[in-house]
Parts: C-alpha cells; structure tokens; sequence
C-alpha cells in the first residue's frame, strides 16, 4: 500500500467518524438525522503459505494461490486454502452477521476465564506478599487479603458454565451448505460459516491458477449461499428463558459484586501504603 492509499483511507475514515458526530448531534437536538450515506463494506484479508484471499460481505471476491502450490498432493493444496478463507471469513461474518449465523463460542470463553482467573489470581496473590513483606518490616497491621477479589473469576466462569447448560437444550441444528465448480472438480462444505471441507481433484490441481481460484471461488460461494438459506430457515426450538434469565442475573449480581469487592480492596490497599510510607 503507497503512502497516497493510506492518506485517502484516513481520509475516508475521518469524513466517516464527522458523519457519526453530526448524526449524534442532531439527534441530541431532538431532530431526526438524516439516513446515512451508504458505503462500501470493510473487506477481509487473510494468508496462509502460497494463498492470499479477500472476504467481502461473506463472499470470496478475491483469490490468489502461487503456482508453487499447486505442485503439492490436491489435500496440500486445499489445507491452506482453506485455512485463509476461514480466516477471512470469521471477520467477515463478525461486520456483517446475518440470520441462523453461530452463536458466540463458549467453551472458548470459559476457558479464557479460567486463564484470567489463574493469572489474576497469581497476581493478587504476589501484591499480597509483597504488601505483607513491608508491614512485616515496619511493624504496621492491617488486612492484605484481595477481599475475595480473586474469587470474582471463578464466580464469572460459573455464569458462562450456567450459559451453556441453559443452551445445551436448545443446540443449535446441524446445518451444511454444500457447493462445487462447474465441472464438479472443486467441491465445498460450510458449516457454521466456516468451509468445513474443500477437496480438489487431480484435474483441479492441473489448472492455471486463474482458473483454479475462480473454481474455489464459485464451489465456497455456493457453499456459502446454501448453509446461508438453510441457516436462516432452520426452525430452532424454543429456548429456557427461564434459565437463560437467571444466567443474566447472575452476570449482574457478579458485576455488582465485583464492583465493592475492588472498591474494598482498592480503599484497604491505599490505607496500608499510607501507613507504610
């Protein structure tokens, strides 16, 4: 990208956050502002070894795969392919998500809780040590402990835990788009917008690489248009709002918890520098 492309998309970006300002303006005025100007859509990029590829609007517009490549086995060739589209792909559904599009993941969640946790933890738990050295030194008294603040972690874990046992009744149904090229040499599975699968043949590795990508491209678009129709149409079961409502309770009663624990934590921490000092 030359220096002029990034003068012009910073200019771009500035018209468009003067836009917004005006917007909110005038909305905080009491009048109704005008509808915004459309523009086109962010696009996704994306590379693995040997491909590059450009995800708009949860389509593949763009696809470029170095003739290296296609000297590989066609399940070489289709991994990282694959790979980069899923890449660009995961973006592109966040900007522009659409019906039946997967739910957030939780176990992915949980799990960074549970590293936050660890890590949070082991720090409180060093401020401590250190806070009781120093009391221990000058002869001062007062209480080091995090107020339970490290537990907040554990209580946090425990409502995305309480999250998937409210959904686990209610999964969302299997759905799989399935599309190939023309000639049936290129072929594609999407499910949960991702290409599940892309298998090429013999004859598909042979290709000139523009006719290769614009056969990936044809075989995931179509792909992605079937697991998009069946997504949107798929009739999901009612869900536990029940149990989904105390989930949402519980988040609350964890942020309000959080909140005095720090403030506790925060007031009895300055106290003890205060004295030490």
């Amino acid at each position: 990208m030359t220096e002029g492309d990034r003068s012009d998309e910073g200019q771009d970006y500035e018209s468009r956050l003067a836009e917004q300002r005006h917007r909110l303006a005038l909305a905080r005025a009491g009048y109704t502002p005008p509808p915004p100007e459309p523009y086109e859509l962010e696009d996704s990029v994306a590379t693995t070894p040997g491909v590059s590829v450009v995800v708009r609007d949860r389509r593949v517009i763009w696809l470029d795969i170095h003739p290296e490549l296609l000297t590989l086995p066609p399940g070489a060739v289709a991994q990282p392919i694959r790979g980069a589209i899923n890449a660009a792909l995961a973006q592109s559904l966040i900007d522009t998500p659409g019906a039946g599009d997967p739910g957030p993941d939780l176990a992915a969640l949980g799990q960074q809780l549970a590293d936050f946790g660890r890590q949070g933890g082991d720090a409180l738990r060093r401020i401590q040590g250190l806070l009781e050295a120093s009391m221990a030194k000058t002869g001062t008294s007062g209480d080091s402990t995090p107020q339970y603040v490290d537990h907040l972690f554990q209580d946090a874990l425990s409502v995305v835990t309480s999250a998937q046992a409210a959904l686990a009744a209610d999964p969302a149904p299997m759905v799989v788009g399935e599309g190939s090229d023309e000639d049936n040499e290129v072929n594609a599975a999407v499910v949960h917008g991702q290409v599940h699968a892309l298998s090429l043949t013999i004859v598909a590795v042979q290709y000139p690489p523009a006719q290769l990508t614009q056969s990936v491209i044809q075989a995931v678009n179509t792909a992605i248009d079937e697991w998009e129709r069946q997504a949107a149409a798929a009739q999901r079961p009612a869900l536990d709002v029940a149990a989904l409502q105390a989930v949402s309770d519980q988040a609350e009663q964890i942020r309000e918890q959080s909140m005095q624990h720090l403030r506790a934590y925060t007031t009895n921490l300055t106290s003890i520098m205060r004295t030490v000092h």
